[in-house]
């Protein structure tokens, strides 16, 4: 079976050109050229998803590893993900899998959901690099897990049209984004993107009711400024709730930057910050014990207890089956935690 799928959300652009309609770039390509994302192709006057059903990873993760502290705590999934992304970050932390084309093995989608179901796991995440451009795939590949009773997760850049977001949406039960950064400044120099698209897309999620979290990598001399948490913690509590999760995350000299590695006490200021906008601000891959657990707002009782990787619910964190609802067992405050 080719592992070469004509692509969804394109259009004819004349001359045998096709303009690319999935994310905002709307790349126009002539015969043979790729876009940006480096996986999508004109061939012979169509656009074709070169990555369809080709994973450069599976493996079975915690899902606080997406990062994800309030969506089924303590789960395993089963993640996989493609080649490529939709932006060029010039401090990209997965740089050998998303910034180059790489030779991967034709999976059938019909595998890939055997694989999430073998796995005992809630389900499957997409992941390790942008997997928004692995559209075809997750659509089909989602259908049948979400028909296995299932879950879908996505961690992605946000960089998004409306239209097949709101396709996705239809089958995706959770995703983290990246905020990057709250000037459009930056998204132009250092990810050769623009900042509104993610702004909507994460806006959009909220919306339509899917569990949303949102992770910021916080680098040396970029994005490190104290104003710059604040008006991205401040736009969160605005536009997505205070109660939508925040994961300050550690920058590592990486691909083509090599600022120094983001500092622990900077690392520490900006959660301090955001806390005072957001109900529930995480520490990610830095260690230590603060801004790790979840904590009830109200009474500040501790819900879910973390050490690294390793999750523990607490008896204080009370989930009632048939409605649904998460709360304070100690004060009866509603938590935003899907169980």
């Amino acid at each position: 079976m080719s592992a070469v799928k004509v692509a969804a959300y394109w259009e004819p652009h004349g001359e045998g050109t096709v303009r690319c309609l999935l994310c905002p770039h709307h790349c126009r390509l002539a015969p043979g050229k790729r876009g940006i994302c480096l996986t999508r192709q004109n061939l012979d006057g169509k656009l074709v998803s070169l990555n369809y059903c080709r994973p450069v990873s599976m493996a079975v993760d915690p899902i606080e590893k997406k990062p994800l502290y309030h969506f089924h705590p303590g789960a395993s999934i089963f993640s996989t993900g493609p080649n490529g992304c939709t932006l060029k970050c010039a401090f990209c932390q997965n740089c050998e899998i998303s910034q180059e084309i790489l030779p991967a093995r034709f999976v059938p989608a019909a595998d890939l959901v055997r694989a999430t179901v073998d796995s005992g796991s809630l389900g499957v995440a997409y992941t390790y690099s942008e997997p928004y451009i692995w559209y075809e795939t997750i659509m089909e590949v989602g259908a049948g897990v979400r028909k296995a009773g299932l879950k879908n997760v996505m961690v992605t850049n946000g960089y998004m049209e409306p239209a097949p977001l709101a396709d996705l949406l239809g089958i995706v039960d959770a995703m983290n984004i990246d905020i990057k950064s709250m000037s459009p400044a930056f998204y132009r120099k250092l990810c050769k993107a623009e900042l509104e698209p993610v702004l909507r897309t994460c806006e959009q999620v909220k919306k339509a009711g899917c569990h949303l979290e949102i992770t910021n990598l916080l680098i040396t001399g970029e994005n490190d400024a104290e104003d710059e948490t604040r008006s991205l913690a401040a736009w969160i509590a605005g536009h997505l709730g205070r109660n939508t999760p925040l994961h300050v995350s550690r920058y590592f000299p990486r691909h083509r930057m090599q600022n120094p590695a983001t500092p622990g006490q900077t690392l520490l200021r900006a959660c301090r910050i955001a806390a005072e906008h957001l109900d529930y601000v995480y520490l990610g891959n830095a260690g230590g014990a603060e801004f790790s657990d979840t904590r009830c707002p109200s009474c500040k009782a501790v819900l879910i207890r973390r050490a690294g990787y390793d999750t523990r619910v607490t008896d204080t964190l009370a989930h009632d089956s048939a409605s649904g609802r998460t709360s304070c067992a100690a004060c009866k405050t509603e938590i935003p935690v899907r169980m």
